[in-house]
């Protein structure tokens, strides 16, 4: 049999390879898409000039005196070093001095970008033209936000509350627990306070709504726009892409408006059909390739996977594995005495954090690890160990052929799924979630 399946290891970039003589693709999520035909300066020229649910971007400008654009990090595929220059471009012409626009980069808990990787995100020259702050959850000078209706008090990045206007760009993606990324994301908990982050994030992430692709009824969701309208965002870009991970639209206007026709684009894109679970599924974490934000890769496979069966999951990582992420592990082991799912879905009903001293994202990774379902799964990474995949609860193979073989002995017959990629898919369930 010729190779006829393949996974994304990155843009563009596939890996082929041959499924066992018996068994059953019942699903090879592959777009029919070609190439975009429109550029991404073409595209985002369109989103300024004809948004929806707000007037083009130079009249909703109109009055203000400073800027703040909100951009993801690099664990995001947003190209933001073209969206940057024709908007910045933009800005001059609205007689913008350079002095009065600063790029804030919303890490929400993310380590800060190191300089070389900060250049190539936002573009040649940008780091020394203009202000450039990388949002840091714990300083000291955040501003607080009265949200409405609401006792609590946020606090967010001084840059952001201080500007007259205020612009977000991100990428519309399942979201394991949001239901989509992007929109209001880049707000909260994007440039928020650590605390903030760390209540919302502990008290909704067991919600039953709290999944991939259901934004509606999910109060992992609700709370994060809540947030984001309190602070306000007066513009929002966002990217939508195929299953190849290409642009294919971009969406600007309102945060509400925008960020609904954007995940209803990205549903159409990467919306699939399933009538039943299968036995075995292989994916690509893809465009999830920054460390232990592989686990994202997980949310579909382990939606239409049965209990009993297995994922070979391919993790085509472009930054390995923290050593921290990796320690905590054992620190959940030690404390939990051993019982860690136990020990974890308690923390999570309580509104705890795992690891108090950790990064949120450290926390959401470590928490899935231990609440998903308990489906056998292989991983196969070039900068992950076997011994490291054990630490992670993970099986491993070397290449996806011998991940296939060991998985053929267990299941002979099975009826499969195959995910390009991982990250770049919408289940759409006949059965309840």
């Amino acid at each position: 049999m010729g190779q006829d399946y393949y996974l994304y290891l990155s843009q563009g970039k596939k890996k082929y390879f041959s499924l066992p003589p018996e068994w059953v693709p019942l699903h090879f999520v592959e777009t029919e898409e070609g190439t975009p035909t429109s550029s991404i300066e073409q595209m985002t020229l369109e989103a300024l000039s004809r948004p929806t649910g707000t007037p083009p971007f130079q009249d909703v400008l109109s009055g203000a005196k400073s800027v703040a654009i909100i951009v993801d990090d690099g664990t995001r595929p947003t190209p933001v070093a073209e969206i940057l220059e024709v908007l910045l471009f933009g800005l001059a012409n609205k007689d913008f001095s350079r002095e009065n626009i600063t790029i804030v980069v919303a890490l929400g808990t993310h380590e800060a970008m190191k300089r070389k990787a900060l250049e190539a995100r936002l573009g040649s020259g940008v780091i020394s033209d203009y202000k450039v702050v990388q949002h840091n959850a714990w300083q000291s000078d955040l501003v607080p936000v009265e949200i409405p209706g609401d006792e609590r008090v946020v606090r967010i990045n001084p840059e952001v509350a201080r500007a007259d206007a205020k612009v977000g760009i991100g990428s519309i993606l399942p979201h394991p627990m949001a239901g989509y990324g992007g929109g209001p994301k880049i707000v909260m908990p994007g440039v928020c306070d650590f605390e903030t982050i760390r209540d919302h994030h502990m008290k909704h992430v067991i919600h039953p709504r709290s999944v991939a692709g259901a934004p509606k009824g999910n109060p992992f969701h609700e709370d994060i726009f809540k947030v984001a309208r309190a602070v306000g965002l007066d513009f929002s870009i966002n990217c939508v892409y195929n299953q190849k991970g290409q642009v294919v639209r971009i969406i600007g206007g309102s945060l509400e408006m925008a960020f609904g026709e954007a995940v209803e684009v990205c549903l159409e894109k990467l919306g699939h059909r399933f009538e039943e679970k299968v036995e075995v599924t292989i994916t690509s974490t893809f465009p999830h390739t920054h460390g232990h934000q592989l686990f994202k890769g997980l949310s579909a496979p382990d939606t239409v996977t049965k209990d009993a069966g297995a994922i070979l999951l391919i993790a085509p990582l472009v930054a390995p594995i923290p050593a921290a992420f990796l320690n905590s592990f054992n620190v959940v082991h030690e404390k939990s005495h051993n019982n860690s799912a136990a020990y974890v879905k308690d923390a999570l009903s309580k509104g705890m954090a795992l690891l108090p001293d950790k990064s949120i994202d450290f926390n959401m990774a470590i928490c899935t690890v231990f609440t998903r379902p308990k489906i056998r799964t292989i991983l196969v990474s070039p900068v992950i160990s076997g011994d490291e995949a054990g630490t992670m609860g993970l099986e491993y193979s070397s290449s996806i052929e011998e991940g296939l073989k060991s998985l053929e002995k267990s299941y002979p017959d099975a009826r499969i799924a195959i995910f390009p990629s991982g990250g770049l898919i919408v289940p759409i369930t006949a059965w309840e979630r």
